[in-house]
């Protein structure tokens, strides 16, 4: 029988009553200092593949186990330690000795057990982002930003989408923070009291995008939804617009929309304007949405006591409204003047291309990553609240 080569042999052999000779105590001690053992790195060669480990480790992945960082090691040739920091890339870690593990990881199909690593490390590097819709492109631009920064920090976005529901929201996170997460980032200031709830005890950033308010959970970007409403629909009243409709997005758990309206309504009242109730509607945004609502304008008559202008608190459907109109023959902006919200691609490809209200949804990303992060690093955030502000862009529609 060999001697063994690592103390873990050198155990063994004991107990079977071995005796080791000098070499094979020499042998050991090296092994145990990783030299020449599964886990040597040679100065002068970087990380080294162990080719007769990496067959013992393929062999031991036809057996349905899960696969650990030890099996990662053995790949490299280096250490499960090693293995965890390459993977969290930490600085100790050489670029070289990275590449190995991540060849590594990558050939033997390992995925980190993050939840594992939340619960040992109490940081699991993980964002989850509550959106109320995946399918608004505007939404996608967000998504963008947030990824932006939190990707060269080396974090990961878990994403769900509440469908503009409260309650879901609230069984949506619920779940998330399952996964520990870092932080949270939602959408809008609309939430059930269960929610704020279990978000403040999680004790970690929580921002909220796409409005301001005086009292967030913890931290806020966006725009004055309000404002936003009342200065488009002052730019439409200075164009010599009288008559005005208002069409707005779902409403239901969306205080955003609601702000729109709500400025819409002001700067009527502060032009000596009626709002006809008739005109002020609120629907999906959607392409279809606006399809409807040009019908409904065609079906007036063109002799018709009916809106000049329409402020559409969403690009959807103010470009379904134009694409369905110039179908039905209505010429925008002479027969009616049409703006838009949020100043999608569709909206500047468009003709006529829509004037619309730009919100800087990338930034808005940006901007919600960065606060996340900064609390994360524990500094002080002298303002709470951040707006982006937004802009009205001039188009050919109004």
């Amino acid at each position: 029988m060999g001697a063994p080569r690592c103390r873990s042999g050198l155990r063994r052999h004991r107990r079977r009553g071995g005796l080791l000779t000098p070499a094979a105590r020499a042998g050991s001690r090296r092994c145990a200092r990783g030299v020449g053992g599964p886990f040597h790195a040679r100065p002068d060669r970087g990380v080294q593949l162990h080719a007769g480990y990496t067959q013992r480790v393929r062999t031991m992945s036809r057996v349905k186990r899960s696969l650990t960082m030890r099996d990662v090691g053995l790949h490299a040739g280096v250490s499960p330690i090693t293995v965890s920091r390459a993977l969290a890339n930490h600085a100790s870690v050489t670029a070289e000795t990275r590449e190995a593990v991540l060849i590594a990881a990558k050939e033997l199909g390992y995925v980190p057990d993050f939840t594992a690593r939340a619960l040992s490390r109490r940081g699991s590097k993980l964002v989850a982002l509550l959106l109320p819709n995946i399918a608004n492109s505007v939404f996608a631009e967000t998504v963008h930003g947030i990824n932006d920064v939190l990707g060269k920090a080396g974090f990961s976005l878990i994403i769900a989408h509440s469908g503009y529901s409260a309650e879901r929201e609230e069984e949506l996170i619920r779940g998330l923070l399952g996964y520990r997460p870092d932080a949270a980032i939602l959408t809008g200031f609309t939430h059930t009291q269960g929610t704020r709830t279990m978000l403040r005890r999680a004790g970690m950033p929580v921002v909220e995008t796409w409005n301001i308010g005086p009292e967030p959970i913890d931290l806020a970007v966006g725009f004055s939804n309000f404002k936003a409403g009342l200065e488009v629909t002052r730019y439409l009243i200075s164009k010599g617009h009288r008559r005005l409709a208002y069409c707005g997005g779902t409403q239901t758990d969306n205080e955003r929309t609601r702000g729109r309206e709500e400025g819409f309504r002001q700067a009527l009242a502060e032009a000596n304007l009626p709002a006809n109730e008739a005109w002020i509607s609120s629907a999906p945004m959607e392409l279809e949405s606006g399809a409807a609502l040009a019908r409904q304008f065609h079906a007036l008559g063109k002799g018709a006591w009916r809106p000049q202008a329409i402020f559409v608190a969403s690009d959807m459907i103010a470009s379904g409204f134009v694409l369905e109109g110039d179908q039905l023959g209505i010429r925008v902006p002479h027969d009616v003047a049409v703006a838009g919200f949020d100043d999608t691609p569709l909206g500047r490809a468009i003709r006529p291309s829509l004037t619309t209200v730009n919100v800087r949804q990338r930034e808005i990303g940006r901007w919600a990553a960065d606060l996340a992060l900064r609390r994360l690093r524990g500094e002080t955030i002298a303002n709470p609240v951040h707006d982006v502000g937004f802009s009205i862009i001039q188009r050919e529609s109004a």
